[in-house]
C-alpha cells in the first residue's frame, strides 16, 4: 500500500469514527431544550391536574423545562390532533386517557391510531360492578346466578351507549353467558344515584365515583377489574380471580403519548424519566389523595396495549 492510499484509508476510518460518535452524542444529548406538553382538556380538570403534577417532577428529572399547553375542545380531539401534527422529535408530547382509545374506535375523530405512539401508561382507575348496600347479592357469582335464572330481569347501569361502560357490560355478559338489561345514564353521578335509589339492581362504574359510598356502606362492590386486589379493597375479588380473563386489568387509564415517528432513543428517555417521576414523594401524595392505582407500562408495553384497547372498543361498538 503506498503512502497516498494509507493516508486516504486513515482519513476515512477517522471520519467513520467521528460520524459514529456524533450520532451517539446526538442520541445521548436529548433533551437539549424545553418540551411542549399538550393537555387536550380544560384547565382545572382532573386530566389537567394529572398532567401538571406529573410535569412538575418529570422536568426536574429531564433537566429541561416542560411547558403545559391546554388545547381543549372536541371531546379532547382538538388538542390531540394538534399534538400529533407536530414534529416527531421528542419536543412535543401529550397526555391522554382511555378517552383517546374510545374516540379513535368511534372513527369520528380527525386523527388515527397510526399518527401517535404510546410513551408510558402512568396510572389508572379500575372498573367495578356495584349493587346497593342492602342488595341481596353479596357476591358477583350470586348476581350472575340470578341473571341466569331470570334473563334480562337484572337492570345494570352505566355511562352512555357507545362508551367504555357499554363495551365493558357486553364483554362481561359474553364472559358470564347471561343476559342483563343495560340502562345508560348521562354521567357517573346519575349511575351512582340510580344504584343508591335502588332504581337498578347493579351498575358498572369506576372506583373513584363510588369510593366514598362504598366506605360508608351505602354501596357494595362485588368485583373489580384491576390486575390484583388494591390495598383499600382487600375483600373485593378481581375479575381475573373469578375466571373472567377478558376483564382482567381492564382499566380506565391515563398515559403519555408522542407523535408517530418519534425516535426510539427519545421514547426510551421519556419513558425512563416518567418511570422515575412516579416514585417522587410529590407524585405519591397526589396518587394517595386521588386514590388512583399504579399502572405503569413503558413504551414497549404500552403502545401495543393502547392499540389493542382501540380494537377492543371498535369491536364493541
Amino acid at each position: 500500500m503506498n503512502r497516498r492510499h494509507h493516508i486516504a484509508l486513515t482519513a476515512a476510518f477517522a471520519a467513520a469514527i467521528g460520524l459514529g460518535a456524533g450520532a451517539a452524542s446526538a442520541q445521548s444529548d436529548y433533551p437539549t431544550r424545553s418540551i411542549d406538553w399538550i393537555i387536550p382538556f380544560s384547565a382545572g380538570s382532573g386530566a389537567d391536574t394529572f398532567a401538571r403534577n406529573l410535569i412538575q417532577v418529570t422536568e426536574e428529572i429531564l433537566g429541561v423545562p416542560i411547558v403545559p399547553i391546554n388545547r381543549a375542545g372536541g371531546g379532547s380531539s382538538i388538542g390531540t390532533a394538534f399534538a400529533v401534527a407536530q414534529a416527531p422529535d421528542g419536543y412535543t408530547v401529550f397526555s391522554q386517557s382511555d378517552t383517546l382509545a374510545l374516540g379513535l374506535a368511534s372513527g369520528e375523530w380527525p386523527v388515527s391510531v397510526d399518527q401517535m405512539q404510546g410513551v408510558a401508561r402512568i396510572n389508572a382507575d379500575y372498573k367495578t360492578v356495584i349493587v346497593p348496600g342492602n342488595s341481596p347479592f353479596t357476591t358477583f357469582e350470586e348476581l350472575v346466578e340470578h341473571a341466569a335464572n331470570n334473563p334480562r330481569a337484572v337492570r345494570i347501569g352505566g355511562v352512555g351507549t357507545r362508551s367504555w361502560s357499554s363495551v365493558f357490560v357486553d364483554t362481561m355478559l359474553e364472559s358470564t353467558g347471561v343476559e342483563m338489561n343495560y340502562i345508560p345514564y348521562d354521567g357517573g353521578s346519575q349511575v351512582v344515584a340510580a344504584v343508591m335509589g335502588e332504581n337498578i339492581e347493579a351498575a358498572v362504574i369506576t372506583s373513584s365515583n363510588v369510593n366514598a359510598q362504598v366506605d360508608a356502606g351505602d354501596i357494595r362492590m362485588l368485583a373489580l377489574s384491576l390486575g390484583q386486589r388494591p390495598a383499600d379493597r382487600p375483600d373485593v375479588p378481581t375479575f381475573g380471580e373469578l375466571g373472567h380473563d377478558a376483564l382482567h386489568d381492564d382499566l380506565l387509564w391515563r398515559g403519555v403519548f408522542a407523535p408517530a415517528g418519534t425516535p426510539d432513543h427519545v421514547l426510551e428517555a421519556l419513558s425512563a424519566a416518567l418511570e422515575q417521576a412516579i416514585q417522587d414523594p410529590r407524585w405519591r401524595t397526589y396518587m394517595t389523595n386521588q386514590r388512583q392505582q399504579d399502572a405503569f407500562m413503558d413504551a414497549t408495553e404500552f403502545d401495543p396495549y393502547f392499540r389493542n384497547s382501540v380494537e377492543t372498543y371498535r369491536r364493541g361498538m
